[in-house]
């Protein structure tokens, strides 16, 4: 704060033009004394390119909004607000540049050189703090243990590097999430992916799947169906059922004996809707109506296949229904 109000009291008595070689200070203290009209023009120039942006920018401000809406109109105003800035801002460094050669040339024709760093080196200056070794009497402190002199040093370039480095990510997330919303949010992502997955399994359900209900399920031999079904049962009902269907925490598969109905709608049923109080789950949330029926249809395959270890029958004895017909002799003669 002392170099700044030190070198604003050296100002010249132009106030834009004092601004001005404030701003070049780093091109060393002999432009300081350099005459304005050297760069008088440059400045001028300036200054009307800033006027007739912002008369731009007020001009679109008043035009017609009509079918516009308030977050567009904003959004636009936003824009052109930074259009204006990013242009001003290239003006500036053109102008710069040429006060630049411009003071250059005036300085060479004195005799005089000016060794400037490069502009990483200023850059990393400006931003870290870094005080060259030659001038650490500067940031001295009145602190002495034993010899041992304190600096008042900035922190870590590493650790402003890193707090630049996480200012620009969090513009960037900002912009990409919020602003030009490229990228969904968490709920939004989650919400298209359930979405997604709906769609998947509908895509999957096909119109005879939609069919399926217990009303017209029935028992199926057909190969490609049972294999299904056995994928099915293995990866979800052996932990209770066993793999050969000889019953564990649940019952045995195997025998005539069922506790909800052993048909094959009672067997449906069963496994739609589940048994809860048993730990059951309905597995109609998880499958389909066809992945059920398949997994259905295997099930009847275990009946009477007498696994070993098998659990002893529960419920009620389910026999199935058969149609018989009896031949009868029109001609018999009861005796």
């Amino acid at each position: 704060m002392k170099i700044f109000n030190h070198t604003y009291k050296k100002l010249p008595q132009g106030r834009a033009l004092g601004i001005l070689r404030w701003l070049l200070v780093p091109f060393g203290s002999k432009v300081r004394n350099l005459s304005p009209a050297s760069y008088r023009p440059a400045v001028t120039l300036l200054l009307c390119a800033v006027l007739v942006l912002c008369g731009s920018l007020s001009a679109n401000a008043q035009s017609d909004t009509m079918g516009i809406s308030s977050n567009d109109m904003m959004l636009i105003m936003m824009s052109l607000v930074l259009l204006v800035v990013l242009l001003v801002l290239l003006v500036a460094i053109v102008l710069l540049n040429i006060i630049k050669m411009m003071l250059n040339t005036d300085l060479e024709k004195k005799g005089i050189t000016i060794d400037e760093p490069s502009l990483w080196k200023r850059l990393n200056d400006k931003l870290t703090g870094a005080v060259p070794l030659e001038e650490e009497e500067a940031i001295e402190l009145d602190h002495d243990y034993d010899g041992i002199k304190e600096l008042d040093n900035h922190l870590p370039p590493w650790w402003k590097w890193l707090f630049y480095i996480t200012i620009v990510f969090a513009i960037a997330y900002m912009v990409n999430y919020h602003v030009l919303k490229l990228t969904p949010l968490q709920d939004e992502e989650y919400a298209q992916q359930v979405a997604k997955a709906e769609a998947a399994k509908s895509s999957s359900q096909g119109s005879e799947e939609q069919a399926i209900d217990e009303s017209n399920i029935s028992f199926s031999d057909d190969a490609a169906l049972l294999t299904k079904g056995k994928t099915i049962y293995e990866r979800n009902c052996v932990a209770c059922h066993k793999a050969g269907g000889e019953g564990g925490i649940g019952p045995n598969l195997t025998d005539d004996y069922w506790l909800h109905g052993g048909s094959a709608q009672d067997t449906y049923h069963t496994i739609s809707n589940g048994v809860v109080e048993k730990g059951m789950i309905a597995w109609k949330e998880v499958l389909s109506p066809a992945n059920m029926n398949a997994v259905n249809s295997y099930i009847y395959t275990l009946r009477g296949t007498n696994p070993a270890n098998a659990k002893a029958p529960q419920g009620e004895l389910y026999q199935e229904e058969t149609t018989t017909s009896a031949a009868t002799d029109s001609t018999a003669v009861a005796e």
